[in-house]
């Protein structure tokens, strides 16, 4: 299972190393990633989870259907 988040910011530009975490669930532990230039992470996580939660820069972001392949984007307001 793969899936991929991109952060962009306000103006839709991608922001580049910033750190993404991936919170699995109380007993399922994280998964911590930095964005390229383009502005994507990519996550393999080792299980198959239905639904994670999301933080950028140590912000929640919300929990998240997690689908195989899929991309999902956010917009990054520090």
């Amino acid at each position: 299972m793969e899936f991929s988040i991109r952060v962009v910011d306000e103006d839709g530009d991608p922001v580049s190393d910033k750190k993404i975490t991936i919170d699995y669930g109380l007993f399922n532990g994280q998964e911590s990633e930095f964005t390229n230039n383009d502005g994507w992470a990519e996550f393999s996580p080792s299980n198959r989870y239905v639904t994670c939660t999301v933080y950028i820069g140590g912000e929640s972001y919300g929990e998240l259907p997690i689908e195989d392949g899929e991309t999902y984007s956010f917009v990054y307001d520090p």
